[in-house]
């Protein structure tokens, strides 16, 4: 008997709690821009980390088509606008509160940016990193940076892998 109860809540408010999500979207998306600016992730990282979990959602269509009143279009946006930023949110938010490592590297400054940046010497690869280092040393005017020849940047390693600058300083 509860089984029944819980389809027809599914059935009758499915739709609901599929907007829920989206709005969660909504606001998950200015949240996703915070997570970017303190945690050194990429934009394709991000891009595919919304795929992956788009598709797991989609997987299920077959599961739950019979269960709520939804259109398969419908059901994709939620999966990748909705359920997909809800997820890589959650991801994001595990990553950074949850640290499993740490450890420093010294890098060379090559120069000042346009906008007081420093700028890393090295490849392309350094974008994200030099993007959260601006983001750090603006969150903290009292460890700036003066620009010698080599900076010290302590990181930390979250659950999933992805690094956050907790520590930075000139040589």
């Amino acid at each position: 008997m509860p089984n029944k109860k819980l389809e027809r809540f599914i059935r009758k408010k499915g739709l609901y709690v599929a907007m829920a999500f989206i709005v969660g979207g909504l606001i998950g998306i200015p949240i996703l821009f915070w997570f970017a600016s303190v945690i050194i992730i990429g934009i394709g990282t991000i891009f595919i980390l919304f795929f992956c979990s788009g598709m797991l959602c989609l997987l299920q269509w077959k599961y739950v088509k019979n269960h709520i009143d939804m259109a398969y279009n419908h059901f994709a946006m939620f999966a990748f606008f909705g359920f997909g930023t809800c997820l890589v949110n959650f991801i994001l938010l595990l990553n950074y509160t949850i640290r499993v490592h740490s450890y420093s590297e010294t890098y060379s400054i090559m120069r000042e940016g346009y906008y007081n940046e420093i700028v890393i010497a090295g490849d392309a690869q350094y974008i994200e990193l030099e993007r959260n280092l601006s983001t750090y040393l603006s969150d903290h005017p009292d460890e700036a940076v003066s620009l010698s020849n080599k900076i010290t940047i302590t990181f930390d390693t979250g659950l999933f892998g992805f690094d956050m600058i907790s520590d930075c300083k000139s040589n």
